[in-house]
């Protein structure tokens, strides 16, 4: 069992059936349901036992669904068969697609890896034992959103393949592998509003491998560890300001006041800058991100950027912002694979209190000076 989730099993489970909460049968079976987890963090998921079998209902999965609810039978392998609706799942779990790096990250805490046969962008996968297997033909590129190899997919014979949908489209190509007898299921971890949200996503991916209690248990002290440091951090008295991002292709996106990056930022002691009502990031003139760039003490997540001269190739006036000047611009980009991937996105979403940690020495030095860094490097 992975080393993280050792020392905590015998730890107290989080909100479990103790709550009460009962629905009526639904006509697939009899038995009645009971809440299993609800999350105290996360928002587009729950999950219910009914008799021997667990239900996941997730909601709203891309951007921009509304009243959209996507539901999860997790049937016992004992009794599994695969005459089953696409919507049943055999648990636990012994071959998995992974279309997102941060399901990857999710399994590997839960020490499943060697359940993993496919991924999606295997240039992008920073976990190294990932990488490996790739290299020795043990795990499987299966493609990219639509140009996903359907055929390589179908000859992995996953048990499950761990989807998400940047928009309605993706469900078009997951709805054509449920007809070629691929088992998917979508996740929302990354449309959740705070980085302790994404994190909890890791009991709803224990479930398909019957450690949702392990998982919660390891996920309290991941919340604990998190809102401790963020105790700190929103009662700082002293908060530089933060413009995060920079043009692409001519548009600059600006975080909204929702999003999780700039919750993160609030919780490390710091304000953001530019950013909007809402969650989704929006784009803005460059003449108003110019503005607000003239204001901001540090530059965050320019891009793939990986040196100030290119950021001042990008545009002639940012050599004039005080970011630069001051030498205070930092990306996200320490762990990087050398197609472009970066860990943060990954295994950062399992360790959001080190991300956070990561944030509060760059804008607070001196609460830690000894610390060094994980995820975020200067640029030189």
């Amino acid at each position: 069992m992975n080393k993280h989730l050792f020392i905590l099993l015998l730890l107290p489970a989080l909100i479990w059936a103790c709550e009460g909460t009962k629905k009526p049968a639904v006509a697939e079976s009899g038995a009645e349901f009971e809440l299993l987890y609800r999350p105290s963090y996360a928002s587009s998921f729950y999950i219910e036992q009914q008799g021997d079998k667990k239900w996941l209902h997730v909601f709203n999965p891309w951007q921009g669904a509304e009243n959209t609810e996507m539901r999860y039978c997790l049937q016992p392998r004992e009794t599994f068969a695969d005459t089953l609706p696409a919507h049943y799942i055999p648990i636990p779990v012994r071959r998995a697609v992974c279309l997102s790096t941060t399901h990857i990250a999710f399994i590997d805490y839960l020490g499943q890896t060697s359940t993993i046969v496919g991924v999606s962008g295997a240039g992008y996968v920073s976990n190294p034992q990932i990488r490996e297997w790739v290299t020795g033909g043990l795990v499987h590129d299966v493609g990219y959103e639509e140009l996903l190899s359907y055929e390589t997919i179908v000859t992995l014979q996953p048990d499950v393949l761990f989807a998400y949908g940047v928009n309605g489209e993706m469900k078009a190509v997951t709805d054509k592998l449920n007809d070629m007898g691929v088992r998917v299921v979508y996740l929302a971890d990354y449309l959740e509003e705070n980085a302790l949200g994404k994190a909890e996503y890791m009991v709803a991916v224990a479930a398909f491998y019957r450690l949702e209690h392990e998982a919660a248990g390891a996920f309290e002290q991941i919340a604990e560890a998190y809102e401790a440091l963020a105790e700190r951090g929103r009662a700082a008295t002293v908060r530089p300001r933060v413009i995060m991002n920079a043009p692409w292709r001519d548009t600059w996106y600006m975080p909204g006041e929702d999003n999780y990056m700039t919750k993160l930022l609030l919780d490390a002691g710091a304000q953001p800058i530019g950013i909007h009502r809402g969650r989704d990031s929006k784009p803005v003139s460059l003449e108003a991100a110019y503005t607000c760039a003239l204001q901001a003490d540090y530059w965050l997540h320019p891009n793939a950027l990986r040196s100030l001269q290119e950021l001042k190739e990008t545009d002639s006036r940012f050599a004039r912002t005080p970011a630069i000047i001051n030498r205070k611009v930092y990306n996200n980009t320490r762990r990087s694979t050398p197609d472009g991937g970066s860990d943060f996105w990954e295994s950062g979403v399992v360790r959001p209190q080190v991300i956070l940690q990561d944030l509060q020495h760059l804008f607070h030095p001196e609460w830690s000076p000894e610390y060094e860094f994980v995820y975020y490097e200067p640029l030189q």
